[in-house]
């Protein structure tokens, strides 16, 4: 694992789980294309549903390639972490009162529980406010789970644990000349 803590870490969609789902969505088309040769009720509804197919399929490729591979799913830097399937922007580290893995040991861990202070309501973006704060006065936790990433999960919980404790007891050292207790 790299221990860099300078470094900006970005964790894609893994191009290996999208070309299964291309395959799936080919070999439906091929079976709607093969339903045109029967006839009667099979070959209308394969004429109806064959088009919508295609336009899926050419929707479906034009998003992955547009949004999935080139824009970071969940980016973990200096700054904090992001992970845009929950809202866009970061969470700072220093607004952060605890990260608790799911097994309770980041090598092995399927989901990361992020809590969020009261105090950082003011400086995080509006789509993670609502998504933090939605209808209530206390923030609720932000869970980072595992997904089709071309990272291990392993890896992305063990470097949120690496930067948690590098810059979470930075920020703790320069507010009130202590280290403030860390949960992860």
């Amino acid at each position: 694992m790299n221990t860099d803590i300078t470094s900006i870490r970005e964790i894609r969609y893994s191009r290996s789980s999208f070309k299964i789902i291309l395959v799936t969505y080919c070999f439906l088309a091929a079976g709607l294309a093969a339903m045109l040769t029967m006839e009667g009720p099979a070959r209308v509804l394969a004429m109806i549903l064959l088009p919508m197919l295609i336009f899926f399929i050419a929707f479906a490729v034009y998003e992955y390639f547009r949004r999935d591979f080139v824009t970071p799913v969940i980016t973990i830097g200096p700054q904090g972490i992001q992970d845009i399937r929950i809202a866009v922007g970061f969470i700072p580290w220093e607004h952060m009162d605890g990260v608790i893995f799911a097994t309770m040991d980041p090598r092995t861990a399927k989901a990361a529980t992020i809590f969020v202070n009261m105090e950082s309501k003011s400086s995080l973006s509006e789509g993670l406010v609502a998504k933090i704060w939605k209808r209530s006065k206390r923030p609720r936790p932000v869970l980072i789970r595992r997904g089709q990433f071309d990272t291990q999960f392993r890896e992305i919980a063990a470097a949120i644990d690496l930067y948690y404790r590098a810059y979470k007891t930075r920020a703790g050292n320069t507010e009130n000349g202590s280290p403030q207790r860390m949960p992860a």
